[in-house]
This record gives structure tokens, C-alpha cells and sequence, in this order.
């Protein structure tokens, strides 16, 4: 069973792979077709916090991390927002009337907030915020259920965007649809050359999973998204903090730079994997070959001890235990003989009673 999985997510590694010129070549398509913007009143507030990265939080939020992966010559770069319900200024949305039996009007069954994300990226020269690369304009309507509504509660949200290697400043300016409310964040990211990866092996950020989902087809169009981020065909929910459930897998996705395809254009990475708590070795997975450099693997949290007897030898295969734990990654290419270690921590939490 445990090979099947295997086999499945690396024929899914080699058609993504695949997908990611066509992912790119729409973006570029939808870029040319429709003219994008930031509005003067916006710029002006973006722009004055440029030197300082003085966010202005007439609406509060948080750019609170960056991931990338490949996308054709480009990466397709991942920001996350963090921002509270009622700073977005949900409200309930408007519906067709129904009737209670008692003939008044039942309550909404959905919040909504509609409003605007702006982004300017500008290249990084010299540890300074200097040339736009692109400005984008992204409207924003989100949906929230009624009952289950916080106004207090933080959500989660991503928005992605290719861009090409480099060092860059992400402005961020958050706004109501009629721009009288205006809120900015600044952050700086990074990603590598690949042509620098020429005799070392390196990754991308090593990050965990919730869910993913395959889609027809890629977005032509930047979208912020609720929970998740799209890459080319998949809807990718990762796993903030890296905790998993009792019982449950613990899904590991990233990229290989330097990986080095024979003369048949095939890869051969070998994989080993194993689990410590503290500097003890509680799990070792069996070493597996990946044939892209693109891996997406769910491992299963399951210990097999071995018990000799007079009886003879007796397996028993049971769950990790809930508690912190580091997963070790160690990659050889056996194309090129280079090498590179990763390690993820990742927490196990108790059953629930």
C-alpha cells in the first residue's frame, strides 16, 4: 500500500512538473490582456512608509510568512496574511428574504467582506527598496458561515505571484472598495539562482500539508485565497506549525535545486527519512527513490517494535506518540553524488476524548 501512495504522488510530481510552463504562460497571457494598477491615493500611503517599513494600519494586519516553488524560469511566490474578521468589515450578506413561521425575516445564513489587496513588488538594491518589478490588483469578496462567525478570530490567507530569482520588498496596502480606508505591511523575501546549484544539492522551504486538491486547470488570474494557496493544478492546504493528529500522516512537500537528470533525462534521488525525539532515533522509513525533484510524500507515524521471546520473534506495529519530534531528511543524487540534509519539527498531539 505504502508503495502505491508512493508511485501515485511521483506520476502527480512529474505531470505538476510538467503543468508549471503552462501555469506560468497563463499568468503571462492574463498579465498582457488586462492592464493592472494601483490608484494614486493608494500609492501615496504605500509609498511613504517605502524607507521605513512603517506600516500604516488604518485596517491592521500581518504578513507573517513567504514560500516558494518553481514555476517555469520563475517561482511562483507564496505570501501569508493574517488579518481578524472585523477588520475586514464583515457584514451580513445580502440574500432573498425568507420567512420564519412566525412571518419575520430569518437571519442571514453567510457573512461577507468585499474589499481590495494591492501589491507593489520592488527588487531589493543595495538593502534598499529600489525598481518595481510588478504592481497588481487583486479584488477581494470573501464568505464566511453566520453561525459559526468570530469576529475576533485571526484567519489565514495566501496569495501568490511569479516572480523571477531575486531579492524583493512586497508593499501590501489593504483597502475598502471606496479607498477611505487604507492599510499597508511590509515584507522582504528572497529566492535563490538556481544556476548556483551546480555542484550542491539544496531545497526549497520544507513545509507540511493539511490536504491538496487537483484542479482542471491553473488560475489565470491572482486570486487571495482563505486556508490555502494554489501551485499551477493543486490547491495546497499546509500545515501551519507542523502539528498532526494522533494517528494521522505528516505530508511533506518541497523541490530539489541541483537534482541532475541522466542522459535518459531521468532522476534518481535517493530518500532516507527518519524521526527523533531529542538525539534518539524513534522511526526510520525504508530508503525511497524519487524520480522528480518536485516531492510531495505522506509518511505514516508508525513504529514497528520487535520483541524476541523463547516463542521467537514477535512484531507489533504501533502509533508515534503524541510529542515533539524532528523529522531528518538526508538526500543523495546518485546522478551527481551530491548530498543535503533537512530537518522539519513537527508535533504529534493526543487523541482527542
Amino acid at each position: 500500500m505504502k508503495g502505491k501512495r508512493i508511485a501515485a504522488f511521483a506520476v502527480l510530481s512529474v505531470f505538476l512538473t510538467a503543468a508549471l510552463t503552462v501555469s506560468l504562460a497563463a499568468q503571462k497571457k492574463a498579465k498582457t490582456e488586462a492592464r493592472v494598477f494601483i490608484p494614486k491615493d493608494v500609492k501615496k500611503v504605500l509609498e511613504s512608509g517605502l524607507l521605513t517599513k512603517q506600516p500604516c494600519l488604518n485596517i491592521p494586519f500581518a504578513v507573517t510568512d513567504h514560500l516558494f516553488l518553481p514555476a517555469g524560469g520563475s517561482f511562483h511566490n507564496i505570501l501569508r496574511l493574517e488579518i481578524k474578521n472585523k477588520d475586514l468589515g464583515f457584514a451580513p450578506a445580502a440574500q432573498e428574504p425568507e420567512k420564519t413561521p412566525e412571518g419575520s425575516a430569518a437571519p442571514a445564513a453567510e457573512m461577507r467582506a468585499v474589499f481590495n489587496l494591492f501589491i507593489q513588488y520592488r527588487e531589493i538594491s543595495g538593502g534598499l527598496p529600489g525598481m518595481v518589478a510588478k504592481e497588481i490588483y487583486i479584488p477581494c469578496d470573501q464568505n464566511a458561515d453566520a453561525a459559526g462567525y468570530d469576529p475576533e478570530k485571526t484567519e489565514l490567507y495566501f496569495v501568490g505571484y511569479p516572480l523571477s530569482p531575486g531579492k524583493y520588498m512586497a508593499a501590501l496596502a489593504l483597502t475598502t472598495t471606496d479607498l477611505k480606508k487604507i492599510g499597508t505591511q511590509y515584507f522582504e523575501f528572497s529566492t535563490p539562482d538556481p544556476a548556483v546549484f551546480v555542484d550542491r544539492l539544496e531545497t526549497t522551504p520544507v513545509f507540511t500539508v493539511k490536504n491538496i486538491e487537483r484542479m482542471e486547470a491553473p488560475e489565470n488570474r491572482t486570486i487571495l485565497h482563505k486556508d490555502h494557496f494554489t501551485y499551477s493544478i493543486l490547491k495546497i492546504w499546509p500545515n501551519i506549525g507542523n502539528v498532526v493528529g494522533f494517528q494521522d500522516n505528516l505530508d511533506i512537500f518541497y523541490f530539489v535545486f541541483g537534482a541532475r537528470p541522466n542522459a535518459e533525462q531521468k532522476y534518481d534521488l535517493e530518500t532516507e527519512m527518519e524521526v527523533k525525539k531529542d538525539e534518539e532515533s524513534v522511526l526510520r522509513f525504508a530508503p525511497t527513490v524519487m524520480e522528480s525533484p518536485l516531492v510531495s510524500l505522506p509518511l505514516p507515524l508508525k513504529r514497528t517494535l520487535i520483541t524476541q521471546s523463547e516463542a521467537g520473534e514477535t512484531r507489533e506495529e504501533k502509533d508515534l506518540e503524541p510529542g515533539s519530534y524532528v523529522l531528518v531528511i538526508k538526500i543523495l543524487d546518485k546522478n551527481s553524488g551530491n548530498t543535503v540534509t533537512k530537518t522539519v519539527p513537527f508535533t504529534v498531539t493526543p487523541p482527542a476524548l
